[in-house]
């Protein structure tokens, strides 16, 4: 069986009328003699737009990892306004792997490459080379908040049933949430045929094991007392992530009910609010490490514990692990065990996951109040 050719960016174009002819045909090639048939392996059509060709390259490169999570038509576009051409050109690959029973499967991806006024065209391209009656996903794969997308996200998503966009590395966090919380609201309003369109953020996935510990540690049955008695929370992260602690701190805002009074900010070192809890005021601090991988790194909450001041402390013990340790109690830390999530597996569990989140949603709209408590 010859192996399915690897996708890049300078393969040969292929005029855009002739796509789904030369896809056939490319499948047909991978056919061995005498060998069954393969079979498309196809869940949902996936566009995935990017801006720069750096990008476009690490995301060719994490597609054979995805497509095996979830099988997908990919449409890679990659759209570049500000250089110069006018152009709109076409690549395409058809991948292969085994499937059970001794079948192949096979997937499709087609790359769009427009520049200047061409990248207008790439919404009605798309619409040419979606399959019908399966799920429209767009991956926003560019370090920019949805909602400054502007016409181009417009009509990308006009018939789109997810948006996927990971807020790591966001070049404005204050506004990029302020912008983003007043989107998710009108983004994700009910189509006329009654189906909701879902946006998912991949930081909010990541925060998981996070919202999880937190959960326990904070559980009346663990701690009693500790919940009403919250004086600071200090939360710190690495370089590029100070949107996925903002998230954390706003669902944990959210979830004990305090009351935003008003913020201010640091600018790439800290960002600090004053909160009114059930027992009195709660101090919120999100800081920024000069080092490290883009997540979270640490979290100190100050509380009473077994009737006398004291702290949980959670933290990345390794890798693999999140611990909390419950300060000046002799208790052993308590820890949960964080899996690998490489980017395709994150992905791929979003593109499965077709359900609205409300508990997402509650926590950026807690986050709006944060951002505009920073800019009042």
């Amino acid at each position: 069986m010859p192996d399915a050719p690897s996708c890049s960016l300078d393969d040969e174009p292929v005029p855009l009328a002739a796509i789904e002819r030369e896809l056939l045909r490319r499948v047909h090639v991978l056919q061995a003699p005498g060998a069954a048939p393969m079979q498309r392996a196809c869940m949902s059509n996936l566009v995935i737009f990017c801006d720069r060709p750096e990008l476009a390259h690490a995301v060719t490169e994490a597609v054979p990892s995805l497509v095996a999570e979830h099988p997908a038509r990919v449409l890679l576009l990659l759209g570049e306004a500000g250089v110069k051409g006018d152009d709109l050109k076409a690549t395409i690959c058809v991948r292969s792997r085994p499937g059970g029973l001794g079948r192949r499967l096979f997937s499709e991806q087609v790359t769009l490459h427009a520049t200047g006024t061409a990248v207008g065209r790439l919404p009605s391209a798309v619409r040419e080379l979606l399959i019908g009656d399966l799920p429209y996903n767009l991956w926003w794969a560019v370090p920019q908040p949805p909602p400054l997308g502007g016409v181009l996200l417009h009509d990308l998503t006009e018939n789109v049933e997810q948006i996927i966009y990971d807020s790591i590395g966001w070049p404005d966090p204050v506004h990029g949430v302020l912008a983003t919380a007043a989107w998710l609201a009108q983004f994700e309003r009910r189509h006329d045929h009654g189906v909701w369109r879902v946006a998912s953020d991949l930081n909010w996935r990541r925060l998981k094991y996070w919202r999880r510990l937190l959960t326990q540690a904070l559980d009346p049955a663990s701690a009693p007392g500790a919940l009403e008695s919250v004086t600071e929370v200090l939360l710190e992260h690495g370089p590029h992530a100070v949107v996925q602690a903002w998230e954390l701190v706003s669902w944990l805002t959210g979830r004990l009910g305090w009351r935003v009074q008003g913020g201010k900010v640091e600018r790439g070192v800290e960002l600090i609010w004053h909160c009114e809890g059930p027992q009195g005021p709660v101090q919120l601090r999100i800081r920024r490490l000069e080092a490290g991988p883009p997540s979270i790194r640490q979290m100190r909450i100050a509380c009473t514990l077994n009737g006398k001041p004291g702290a949980l402390t959670f933290s990345v013990e390794d890798e693999r692990r999140l611990a909390v340790i419950p300060e000046g109690t002799g208790a052993e830390p308590r820890t949960v065990t964080v899996p690998p999530q490489p980017l395709a597996e994150l992905l791929g569990r979003q593109l499965s996951d077709r359900e609205r989140d409300p508990i997402f949603r509650e926590s950026m709209a807690t986050a709006r109040v944060l951002a505009q408590s920073i800019l009042e």
